[in-house]
């Protein structure tokens, strides 16, 4: 995905990235809604949700309540920077070329 947005070093790349932290911020300001909506969907019997006040503690923590929206940006740029290294997606990369290799 960053290589289709330009590479590391690119505007695009980087609009996205403020697109994302501008994203995250507005979610964080948004907190007491989405816990509120949260907590009434625990007892849904929806599946991932059903641990009750740890799952609501749990978006809490995501959602860094705790930053000012300038350390909540960087936070958020390192979460990007360190899944764009993430070993995974890079060996999932690779296999998609040798596959796109092999079929032509």
């Amino acid at each position: 995905m960053v290589e289709g947005m330009g590479g590391k070093d690119s505007v695009h790349y980087s609009e996205f990235q403020e697109y994302c932290c501008e994203a995250y911020n507005i979610l964080r300001k948004s907190a007491n809604l989405i816990l509120n909506l949260f907590a009434l969907m625990v007892d849904g019997n929806i599946q991932d949700i059903d641990q009750g006040e740890k799952s609501i503690v749990k978006v809490q923590e995501k959602l860094r309540l705790d930053l000012t929206d300038e350390e909540a940006n960087v936070y958020f740029r390192t979460l990007i920077t360190e899944s764009v290294r993430a070993l995974f997606p890079q060996i999932a990369e690779t296999v998609h070329r040798w596959a796109n290799y092999w079929r032509s």
